[in-house]
């Protein structure tokens, strides 16, 4: 019989496994001896060393090849296992994020391509509409308004209109494009898409200097996928800088009552003139009576170069005719003057106004204002005429800074009775009159502000017959400019007045006093001139020997210096012709304005326009050159005969004009030429 012991092995070497299990039986079992055991962990490391050998030996290359798929990125590089990278997991709030965001995504592009097809550019921004026009024209210049407008959809645009509202004063002439109502409505084929059309008007406006002209546009239209009609408006301003036509008014702002006078009016047409003729009307007042208007002189007493044309049209209109135009080749103007003689035949009120209205007749038969004028009279109710005059004339004036007004009082008696115990004073107001300087044949008396003059110092006023008169002659110099004045009335404001004793013999005669005459002081307009070799600062600016040589060439460096405080100045300009004998050296820097060498009149012109009171000073430079010939030797040379500035005051209205001494080789104002040289040619 075997052993128990081997019963219990299977044929692999293991314990078999028996059924019948108790506590009992688990107690009953005696220990395994050490035998026993050595033999069980035989067996199980056997077991073990297989499985180990079976796994090396079967599955290593699969083993490999998982293990490369797990660590392999996209690429079919192996995976840095070294570095960690944690992704959290995506929950339900991204996905359905992501949801909303991809469906949204989808409907704006879905629309984007619906409204591209079918409504894109049908709405006002579908069409491009602006008005280009000159922003700047002179009165009864022609040019074009051009319309422009393109169609910015990808749709047909139909049913277009355009309609424009013209300033007040523009003349319509003509249209690039037939229009269907009073010059003003056009309608249009339709526009394709991308298509730029324009509507060019022509025409002018006769309107007043400085006056702003707007037009405006407006164009309807219906895209070819809508129904709704849509509109878009632009508009266009035009100022008027000019009317082409210069015009001065020389009158008496104090008239007597029932006598004849007169205005005289001068004109000069500009380079840019488009009037060759024009009407003028004379608002009528009902005490007012003009006599006549007839062409006469110039305001330099010369004959007019061409004679003015004039007819009266109606009551109160004349038409002015054969206006001539700038000299051809030259820009000198060509004056010429009417006069209108009046009268006053009651005193309404103290003052009283003349309203006149220049107007151009236009291709549509309508009268265009494009100047007018108001004079301002006083009128006098007197037997004793009373005219102050100064400087020979009775309007208000322009005057400088230490200039001689030169006063006359003329008075005659136009009543018909006799006058006794006359006494005369003048009354000169203002703050730059130099009392110091009065100079006064007939010694009157004075008293503050005024001059008196009776039967003491003029023996003639004791008594004044019916028809007599006299003349009181006197002069005064204006102070010159001080910075401290800065701020005073720059003005003088002088009259007349007188005193009978036997007055109450003249209640018919209302008025003592003569006319007004206001003296406006210039800007103090300053122009300083300078020909060195040596700078201010004893840098040499010049070139070449120093006295000239002849044979030789020596330059020199020509410094201008214009000084203005009080008004802005308009037109301003200087110019200085060069003898012969000297050249232009170029090399000229300004500081406004620029300056310019005429070669063909061998000129200097600095032209600076504009010149505002914050510009006070204004500097010019520019080289000049003489090489002397054996006949110049010991001779000093006139190297400027003189500079002329010209401008005219905004304030006072009055041109200004002064002119430099001659500079010559001797360099008057360079104090380091002087001490080599005494301005003769060697």
């Amino acid at each position: 019989m075997p052993d128990e012991k081997q019963k219990n092995k299977t044929s692999k070497g293991f314990i078999k496994k028996i059924n019948e299990s108790g506590l009992a039986e688990f107690i009953r079992r005696p220990l395994p001896t050490d035998e026993e055991v050595e033999e069980f962990e035989e067996v199980v490391n056997q077991a073990v060393g297989s499985s180990q050998a079976y796994r090396n030996n079967s599955n290593h290359e699969e083993v490999e090849e998982s293990l490369s798929e797990i660590y392999q990125d996209e690429a079919g590089n192996l995976a840095n296992v070294r570095e960690l990278d944690i992704k959290k997991k995506r929950g339900f709030f991204f996905y359905l994020f992501s949801f909303i965001l991809t469906v949204g995504i989808l409907g704006s592009l879905g629309y984007g391509v619906y409204y591209y097809i079918f409504k894109a550019g049908s709405d006002a921004t579908a069409m491009e509409f602006f008005i280009d026009a000159n922003d700047r024209a002179t009165a009864g210049e022609e040019f074009f308004y051009i319309i422009n407008y393109k169609n910015l959809s990808n749709v047909n645009l139909k049913n277009i209109t355009i309609e424009v509202s013209y300033p007040e004063n523009f003349v319509f002439l003509d249209s690039s494009v037939p229009y269907q109502d009073k010059n003003s409505l056009w309608r249009v084929d339709d526009v394709l898409p991308g298509r730029r059309e324009e509507i060019k008007i022509k025409g002018k406006i006769i309107n007043l200097l400085d006056s702003s002209n707007v037009l405006t546009g407006r164009i309807t239209y219906v895209p070819e996928n809508f129904s709704s009609e849509f509109e878009k408006e632009a508009s266009h301003t035009t100022v008027i800088k000019g009317i082409g036509l210069d015009f001065d008014f020389v009158y008496n702002s104090t008239v007597l009552l029932g006598e004849e006078n007169e205005i005289r009016v001068s004109l000069n047409p500009e380079e840019e003139n488009y009037f060759s003729e024009f009407n003028l009307k004379i608002e009528s007042l009902e005490n007012l009576e003009i006599l006549e208007i007839i062409g006469g002189e110039d305001s330099s007493g010369q004959k007019a170069s061409q004679k003015l044309k004039i007819s009266k049209t109606k009551s109160d209109t004349w038409q002015i005719e054969n206006i001539a135009e700038p000299d051809s080749g030259s820009s000198a103007l060509q004056p010429q003057e009417f006069i209108i003689k009046y009268k006053v035949n009651d005193k309404l009120k103290e003052g009283e106004e003349i309203v006149f209205n220049f107007a151009k007749k236009a291709e549509d038969e309508k009268d265009y204002v494009f100047m007018e004028k108001r004079i301002g009279i006083e009128v006098i109710k007197s037997d004793l005429i009373l005219t102050l005059i100064i400087n020979g004339s009775r309007e208000d004036m322009g005057a400088d800074f230490g200039q001689t007004l030169n006063y006359s009082i003329v008075y005659a008696n136009k009543g018909d009775t006799g006058m006794k115990d006359v006494a005369i004073m003048a009354v000169l107001e203002g703050d730059f009159l130099d009392w110091t300087t009065l100079k006064d044949e007939s010694q009157g008396v004075r008293r503050n502000d005024s001059i008196i003059w009776s039967q003491e110092e003029i023996p003639e006023l004791k008594e004044l017959k019916v028809g007599d008169e006299g003349t009181i002659d006197f002069s005064i110099n204006l102070i010159g400019f001080r910075e401290i004045d800065l701020g005073k009335a720059f003005e003088a404001k002088s009259y007349a007045q007188f005193s009978i004793g036997n007055i109450e013999d003249f209640k018919d005669s209302e008025d003592s006093r003569s006319n007004t005459i206001i003296s406006k002081i210039n800007s103090d307009l300053d122009l300083k001139e300078e020909v060195r070799y040596f700078s201010s600062d004893n840098i040499p600016v010049g070139t070449g020997p120093l006295p000239p040589k002849a044979g030789e060439q020596t330059s020199f460096k020509v410094y201008w210096t214009l000084t203005n405080n009080l008004h802005e100045l308009h037109e301003a300009k200087i110019e200085v012709s060069l003898p012969y004998y000297v050249s232009w050296g170029g090399k000229n820097r300004t500081s406004v304005g620029s300056v310019q060498y005429d070669s063909a009149n061998h000129k200097v012109i600095w032209q600076i326009g504009r010149l505002p009171v914050t510009v006070y000073r204004a500097e010019a430079e520019f080289g000049i050159s003489i090489s002397p010939t054996d006949s110049d030797k010991n001779k000093i040379m006139v190297l400027l005969p003189g500079s002329v500035v010209q401008a005219l005051d905004a304030e006072t209205g009055n041109s200004l004009y002064k002119k430099t001494q001659a500079k010559t080789t001797k360099l008057e104002d360079d104090e380091i030429a002087q001490i080599s040289s005494d301005g003769r040619v060697e």
